[in-house]
């Protein structure tokens, strides 16, 4: 094992390797009064010019012995000189409220907490006291349970603006280097009992791993996880390739995923491909089983649709696969007036006055007549049960529904394609697809607004 004497030197060096922060940075310590966050607080405070703002969370679970944590953190940021910031919750009552386990509701609010520190302090670093038997433990957990590539890379050096300075460092140097610098520290009751996972992790698999395996058991798997880390940085660059190549459309619906082309790629693209889409569109992790229910639309026939975990709806037409929020997160409802341009939820759509109908017209411009629309302003919303219109060329009406399934507009979509509709209730055009012939230009036309639309990437 290394000698906890070069200690700081090393964790200078890991810092500029990764590029952790720089002097004069501001970087907000968690810091618990345990031994690897005390060590974590010692050592940034050996760094010239750090802006170092000490954060704690008291999670109220362990009583006066919580509280007393809290009181000890605050002794030590002030014999630092260091700025001390407290949060505190009833994390027990978070967790039945929430219904998750302890740890999740406890890691949620400490980085809630945390991330309100960083923004009140104007930006900034969090520093975190994660060290390599952490991470080795992680990386077990994650194998145990079941993971993928990225879940076997372990805990990130940095990401979303936490870093954590100690992973290279080994619990029981940290501990040494403690003693030998006289670091007071405090001791969680809880961490001695076996009532969590990565406490059985910590207590007999990895004691006895080192005993039967290898005593560099935990430096092994770490070297393991740099390696998946490297790994799943190549593979989240292929999955963005094979998304794009994939992909036939973004809009207030979601993400278009073309059918054939997903078919034509390996089932480890497939997947890729898939998840990408699932987490752009929710903005959370997508599970294995979320991306296995949307492939599996894939074997079944258009129609066919599946709600996700978090309410994302994936729907297969006939050649495409859509990914996207419930069709009643997608309605709106907009006023709009002629002689102005507007820039809304996936798409773009403009009125304006004109002379004379121009020499373009078709899904993206079209010619009313000014008379026909009448006074008042117009309303731009999306399609209603029961919407009809008499689509241009035809003598009678259409329902909106049954033109859009002529149009192979899948059901997802039908809420995504905006209607421009008078005061009266009465449908000008499925914009960028119909005009009504009701308002069409004739020889008797006078005032003549020219319409356009076009869709953009949502926001």
């Amino acid at each position: 094992m290394l000698s906890p004497k070069t200690l700081p030197l090393r964790f200078r060096e890991y810092c500029r390797r990764n590029a952790l922060f720089a002097e004069h940075d501001t970087v907000i310590a968690a810091v618990s009064g345990g031994v690897d966050s005390m060590v974590l607080l010692d050592l940034l405070a050996r760094e010239r010019g750090l802006n170092v703002i000490v954060g704690h969370f008291n999670h109220r679970l362990r009583g006066v012995e919580s509280d007393g944590d809290e009181e000890f953190v605050a002794r030590r940021a002030e014999k630092y000189g260091f700025p001390f910031n407290a949060g505190r919750g009833d994390t027990a009552a978070e967790s039945k409220r929430r219904k998750v386990g302890i740890q999740e509701a406890a890691r949620d609010m400490r980085y809630d907490f945390l991330k309100k520190l960083r923004e009140s302090a104007g930006g900034g670093h969090i520093a975190t006291a994660h060290q390599a038997d952490d991470n080795a433990e992680t990386i077990l957990l994650h194998l145990f349970r079941g993971t993928g590539v990225q879940g076997m890379a372990g805990i990130p050096v940095s990401r979303d603006g936490v870093i954590r300075p100690l992973l290279f460092a080994g619990r029981a140097e940290i501990e040494e280097f403690a003693h030998n610098e006289q670091l007071p520290f405090r001791t969680d009751s809880s961490n001695a009992k076996d009532r969590y996972a990565r406490n059985v992790l910590r207590h007999r698999v990895l004691p006895l791993l080192k005993d039967v395996v290898s005593p560099s058991v935990v430096e092994n798997i770490n070297r393991s996880g740099e390696n998946f880390r490297a790994l799943a940085a190549y593979i989240m660059e292929e999955a963005g390739k094979a998304l794009e190549a994939c992909t036939t459309g973004r809009g207030a619906s979601g993400i278009r995923l073309s059918v054939e082309r997903l078919e034509a790629r390996p089932l480890f693209l497939r997947q890729l491909a898939v998840r990408s889409a699932v987490e752009e569109t929710s903005g959370s992790a997508a599970g294995t089983g979320n991306v296995d229910a949307v492939l599996a639309l894939l074997e079944n026939e258009p129609g066919t649709r599946v709600t996700l975990a978090g309410g994302t709806v994936a729907e297969r037409t006939r050649d495409e696969l859509v990914i996207g929020p419930p069709a009643e997160e997608r309605a709106f409802d907009y006023a709009v007036e002629v002689g102005r341009s507007y820039a809304l939820r996936g798409f773009r759509f403009a009125a304006t006055m004109v002379e004379a109908r121009g020499p373009v017209a078709g899904r993206g411009v079209e010619y009313a007549d000014a008379a026909a629309t009448g006074p008042g302003p117009l309303t731009l919303r999306n399609w209603r049960e029961g919407d009809s219109f008499v689509p241009l060329g035809m003598g009678g009406r259409k329902k909106v529904s049954d033109f859009f399934v002529d149009e192979k507009v899948p059901a997802s979509g039908k809420k995504e394609i905006p209607l421009l509709v008078t005061p009266g209730g009465e449908i000008v055009w499925v914009c960028g697809m119909r005009l009504d012939d009701r308002f069409k230009i004739t020889p008797a036309t006078r005032r003549v607004i020219k319409l356009e639309f076009s869709t953009t990437s949502p926001t």
